[in-house]
């Protein structure tokens, strides 16, 4: 492993994981201490950073930046992944699906699409009195927002 300051953000590295808290993997680098907070695991859903990757499992990794002061390194395990939104984005705008109810709050309804991908139904198009938690209802993906990671939808049957 090259000294840490010699790093260029972008730089493939090779480490173990050698312990996770309930927000950050910590990594060894061969000398430095590596981490990986939350956002940087994946881009599917977790509850623990462990069920991306375990302690003592080698992990490769994008180097981020480095904090001199506490000598560590950040580092990001998405940024090698594929992003599963992409593919959502390419092929399913105008696309009439059922969605599954995960939350309702006063902006209006998430529901579940497919793995890992969850769109919001305006409350100005289904009122949330009227919906509960696991009910599946027929919508169609009115826009995506790749900046700001954002699927709007609509009722189909209007």
């Amino acid at each position: 492993m090259p000294d840490i300051e010699d790093l260029q953000p972008g730089a493939v590295c090779r480490g173990t994981v050698t312990a996770a808290s309930a927000t950050v993997l910590f990594v060894d680098l061969g000398g430095a201490a590596g981490v990986v907070t939350a956002p940087n695991l994946s881009w599917t859903r977790f509850t623990h950073p462990e069920q991306v990757a375990r302690v003592g499992e080698e992990v490769v990794a994008v180097f981020l930046s480095v904090d001199s002061e506490r000598d560590q390194v950040s580092l990001s395990l998405k940024e090698l992944q594929h992003d599963p939104f992409l593919d959502f984005a390419a092929t399913q705008l105008g696309a009439v699906m059922t969605g599954t109810v995960e939350k309702v709050t006063p902006i209006g309804v998430f529901l579940k699409l497919e793995e890992n991908i969850s769109g919001l139904l305006p409350v100005s198009d289904m009122p949330k009195e009227s919906v509960k938690i696991g009910e599946k209802h027929p919508i169609v993906v009115s826009s995506i927002n790749l900046h700001e990671r954002r699927v709007t939808l609509a009722l189909a049957d209007r």
